[in-house]
């Protein structure tokens, strides 16, 4: 009913340029064929209403509407002056309207019935009202007129075969896309992880059917308001972000990722079910806990029988003579120090982890760290500071640089020096301890297991020790032996806006201070 209404505007204008300047001037009998021309117009103006009302298939209205112009056109022509007629241009606005449907045969078809209509029209207004012979500058004008209406045609023809060719792809994509999407459908159906998808400003646009299932009647905004979350959202330095939720005695894993920037799906969030895992681990962990306690009890016999052997017998010895009690005496403090130093790493490894992070000036604790170690282990040491302050459980921090520095020092080759630097980029803090020598390929791959040792003085605390520590921090602890060197690299995260660098110089008269 649209395109009924703008042919009635458009006759309307028409009308009124015809009655202004036109309709005065003309001839008796064109303005009765002007006033036969009104009157058909309405006519087919009322069958075109019917037409679409009683939705007749779309070529059949088409062709009859641009038809009917073409007649009503030709008479407004005849009517008005023919070859003077200020009304041809009907034609060409014609031709280009039927060329917006994309079939290709419609322009040429309305251009060849224009060409006859217009012929049709001038001549008519030659022989029959004014009598007379078409002249050459007549036929000249008529051959241009026609063959611009012709270019026209084809000229649309082109851009009908075009459109339609751009529509057949259009709707090629637009199956495929449904078929996608039906395929997007009934796998986010059946899919038993949670999956919710959310625009750019963290309002959901799609989720599935087992994420309803999985918040019950949790809200998405108090998961998109845990703490990791929030700061992921603010500030995503990481492809993606993991966190647990306990929900309801269930336990979720929520698995944040940022999508291309899409205003309607820009964050990924995934939520599993991983409540019977946990359980399972609880069991293991029950079960490796027993079986370890049965090795260390077998080792802290092993290791408490000796020292004691050793301590009676220096007893007895001490009980029938005095002359070597000094010597004696040297031996059962010896032996009594490893007992001690055995009991406090067990006591550092059962002990309880609890992080409490807080704004840590670094080269502090390394000196501290370093410090607590004897004079010759001190001047074997060089290290570098490139973090001023981090967000960090210094005790904890000081823990795993103690063993590793104990562990460097112990398995260093004769006369080489071990290397401490600690640095940080844009999204973590990274320390290294470095020192020459090598580690037995027997227990490479053991070397954070607990009573795992190659020194016939140890007890293989101190790298469990440090493993212990990292998980509880969330740090990632790593081994390396290249050209022999061993390195044990630490890593952690970065709290945003919670570390300052210092100036390198700062950095350099530290070391020269600790290295004397």
């Amino acid at each position: 009913m649209r395109l009924i209404f703008y042919r009635a505007l458009a006759a309307l204008v028409i009308a009124v340029v015809v009655t202004l300047w036109i309709y005065p001037t003309l001839l008796p009998m064109q303005k009765q064929l002007m006033m036969v021309s009104g009157g058909l117009f309405l006519i087919l103006l009322l069958l075109q209403s019917a037409l679409v009302i009683n939705e007749v298939p779309g070529k059949r209205q088409w062709i009859f509407q641009h038809a009917s112009d073409i007649v009503l056109s030709s008479l407004l022509i005849f009517s008005s002056g023919g070859l003077l007629s200020p009304f041809y241009f009907l034609f060409g606005l014609i031709i280009i309207a039927s060329g917006t449907y994309a079939l290709q045969a419609m322009p040429l078809a309305m251009s060849a019935l224009a060409c006859s209509g217009y012929l049709a029209a001038v001549y008519g207004d030659i022989w029959l009202i004014h009598h007379l012979d078409v002249n050459t500058q007549q036929a000249l004008h008529l051959l241009l007129q026609v063959s611009a209406l012709m270019l026209v045609g084809g000229v649309m023809a082109y851009i009908a075969r075009h459109q339609a060719s751009l529509r057949a792809s259009s709707d090629k994509i637009f199956r495929q896309h449904r078929r996608l999407k039906d395929i997007h459908d009934n796998i986010m159906a059946e899919m038993r992880e949670g999956v919710i998808v959310l625009d750019s400003t963290l309002h959901v646009s799609d989720m599935n059917e087992s994420a309803t299932t999985l918040l019950g009647k949790q809200s998405v905004d108090a998961l998109l308001a845990i703490p990791a979350l929030d700061a992921f959202f603010c500030k995503p330095l990481l492809p993606e972000v993991q966190c647990e939720y306990d929900h309801h005695g269930r336990t979720l894993l929520l698995t944040v990722r940022k999508l291309t920037p899409d205003v309607d799906a820009a964050w990924l969030l995934t939520l599993v079910d991983i409540s019977e895992i946990r359980h399972l681990e609880k069991q293991l962990i029950q079960q490796e806990k027993m079986a370890l306690l049965g090795k260390m009890s077998a080792t802290l016999a092993h290791e408490i029988r000796n020292p004691i052997h050793t301590m009676a017998q220096g007893l007895e010895i001490m009980a029938r003579t005095s002359e070597s009690n000094v010597d004696i005496q040297g031996i059962l403090r010896d032996e009594m120090m490893r007992l001690n130093r055995l009991a406090n790493m067990l006591l550092e490894y059962s002990r309880p982890l609890h992080p409490a992070p807080v704004q840590t000036y670094m080269p502090e604790v390394i000196k501290s760290s370093l410090n607590q170690l004897d004079i010759t282990g001190c001047r074997k040491v060089n290290w570098q500071c490139f973090v001023d302050e981090l967000l960090i459980d210094s005790d904890h921090f000081r823990l795993v640089m103690d063993n590793l520095l104990s562990n460097a020092l112990a398995y260093r080759y004769p006369d080489s020096d071990v290397t401490v630097c600690l640095d940080a980029d844009e999204i973590s803090w990274m320390l290294r301890v470095d020192n020459e020598g090598d580690i037995p390929e027997v227990i490479r791959e053991k070397l954070f297991e607990p009573f795992i040792s190659s020194s016939s003085n140890g007890i293989g605390l101190g790298l469990a020790t440090v493993q212990q520590v990292c998980i509880a921090n969330d740090w990632t602890v790593e081994s390396g032996f290249k050209d022999g060197k061993v390195c044990f690299t630490i890593r952690g995260l970065l709290q945003p806006e919670m570390v300052n660098m210092p100036e390198h110089g700062q950095n350099d008269m530290s070391r020269e201070v600790a290295n004397g």
